[in-house]
């Protein structure tokens, strides 16, 4: 990892958009960030013409008020925060156009809240944070409302230990994180009734993973649970985890609604800190 982070927060300046700033604040206790703030006005991508004085067919004059009101809340939160942040007021979908930001600017995370997304909502169209997670291939460390903020010292790293080769830079992430915190590393495989009877071979799967990556630290967890998304929750209801980190296929369009996506489910439920990043 870089000597300093590049962080994207993307902000809409509702209360929930600002719980990433608090987590944020444990980052820069611990080393120097380049923050980037960014605000999406959503417009319609084959209206858009570049700038609002080219977008013939939108309304110019609302789109300006818009951006008034974003640049006067950026100068209100610079009188609020301890520290200094690149502001940036983006117009376009608002996935694309932060995923597309995210990567011009070389970001090394993306911290974002969330409302999640409940029901058939979260089926069809999910959350904001659900889409980012979705579209880019840059780690995505979500904060839902209602998930609990505290000092980082337990990491906790849910994977198919047998199945998923992880990504290096991922991996290299994870490791940065765990140092830089000086953190216990949890990794946590959920069990469902068809592994009752390999306990020991599933085990044997999670250290021979600790040993490929060279993990140091280590924990290992072995919870039971029917689904994945409802076991991560119910351990982290009776542990003390402040990050938990899971991979997504990312699915798209007709592949996601059919197969969905535990990480995209944790996004809109995790009742702690959750990053997401892509599997290969």
């Amino acid at each position: 990892m870089k000597d300093t982070l590049n962080i994207m927060v993307p902000v809409d300046f509702t209360p929930v958009s600002y719980r990433a700033i608090e987590f944020l604040a444990f980052l820069m206790d611990k080393t120097p960030v380049n923050t980037h703030l960014v605000h999406v006005i959503e417009v319609n991508a084959a209206e858009w013409g570049g700038s609002v004085e080219a977008s013939e067919t939108l309304n110019k004059t609302e789109l300006k008020q818009k951006q008034q009101l974003a640049e006067q809340k950026f100068a209100e939160l610079k009188q609020h925060l301890t520290f200094s942040f690149t502001s940036e007021i983006l117009f376009g979908r608002l996935t694309t156009t932060l995923a597309d930001y995210a990567n011009k600017q070389q970001t090394d995370l993306v911290i974002m809240g969330t409302d999640g997304a409940e029901g058939w909502l979260e089926k069809v169209s999910g959350s904001e944070a659900q889409h980012v997670v979705r579209y880019t291939n840059i780690p995505v460390i979500t904060i839902h409302k209602h998930a609990a903020i505290s000092p980082i010292q337990n990491l906790l790293w849910v994977a198919d230990f047998e199945a998923e080769k992880q990504p290096e830079q991922s991996v290299a992430t994870i490791k940065f994180l765990q140092q830089l915190f000086n953190a216990k590393l949890h990794l946590l495989q959920i069990v469902d009734k068809n592994d009752e009877s390999r306990l020991n071979q599933l085990k044997g799967k999670m250290q021979d993973f600790v040993e490929q990556l060279n993990l140091q630290n280590v924990e290992l967890h072995l919870h039971h649970n029917y689904k994945v998304p409802a076991g991560v929750r119910n351990f982290n209801e009776v542990s003390a985890m402040d990050l938990v980190m899971i991979g997504t296929h990312g699915r798209k369009g007709i592949n996601h609604l059919f197969y969905g996506s535990i990480a995209e489910t944790l996004v809109n439920h995790c009742i702690r800190p959750l990053m997401t990043y892509h599997l290969m």
